[in-house]
């Protein structure tokens, strides 16, 4: 696995049928964690936004489950865009041999992008993403924190009204590419930074799921999905750190 610290080019991205089942779609992707996938169906096609720090880990999961072999998954690459710069390989290697599988190759398999700037971070959805699904065939692309660094303490009083435009853009453009490419996109956001960007994201999501953690317990809540109807599961879930509590 390597990376660029600039992300202006798609070499940037660096190695590092729904069937119907009682009238809702089989999942191209899941947790592997039976409470969490009764409740949510993930389908290529969609953008998926997950909010919580507990988020993060979830997402970690995903990147690895992505790459076993069918029909446990969709064994494809994956592309990772570092909007939060919490990229974790000892993470990603901890899953892979959970999982069964072999890290070296997952990491091979694992496409990363590290923005540092919300320009950057807009450059890279907007004009280098959509080669770079291709490029790869990636089926599951994940941005970390996505509201982040539109919300960095460095982005000037006067570019806020630009720089939430541009946010809006971004996740837009997201949303499209999931359908374009027939890919699942999923992005995190593990603070709650901007009411503005949080509705954004949430017209632009087709699903939207809220995750806290409180001592072992991990509560994860569907708020928005285009077949399924609102529903909240808790389970304890091995590995998982207690980031953060729920009320």
């Amino acid at each position: 696995m390597t990376r660029l610290a600039s992300l202006l080019e798609i070499r940037s991205f660096v190695r590092a049928d729904h069937l119907l089942l009682n009238g809702e779609q089989t999942p191209d992707l899941t947790f592997g964690i039976e409470t969490f996938d009764s409740i949510l169906t993930l389908n290529f096609g969609q953008f998926v936004v997950f909010q919580g720090k507990t988020a993060h880990a979830l997402s970690m999961l995903l990147c690895v489950r992505a790459m076993l072999p069918q029909p446990l998954g969709p064994n494809c690459d994956v592309i990772f865009i570092d909007g939060g710069n919490n990229f974790d390989p000892y993470a990603i290697s901890d899953n892979s041999v959970e999982q069964g599988l072999d890290s070296k190759k997952v990491l091979e398999q694992l496409h990363i992008s590290r923005a540092f700037t919300h320009h950057q971070l807009a450059c890279i959805i907007i004009d280098k993403l959509p080669s770079a699904i291709e490029e790869f065939k990636a089926k599951l692309v994940v941005v970390s924190d996505i509201t982040s660094l539109y919300c960095d303490p460095d982005v000037r009083d006067d570019d806020k009204d630009d720089s939430l435009q541009i946010f809006s853009k971004s996740v837009h453009k997201l949303r499209t590419l999931a359908r374009q490419h027939h890919c699942l996109i999923v992005a995190t956001n593990l603070e709650r930074r901007n009411p503005q960007m949080e509705r954004s994201l949430g017209y632009a999501s087709h699903v939207t799921v809220k995750i806290e953690q409180k001592s072992c317990l991990t509560r994860f809540t569907l708020l928005k999905h285009p077949h399924l109807q609102s529903r909240t599961a808790i389970a304890a879930i091995p590995g998982v750190k207690v980031l953060e509590s729920y009320m």
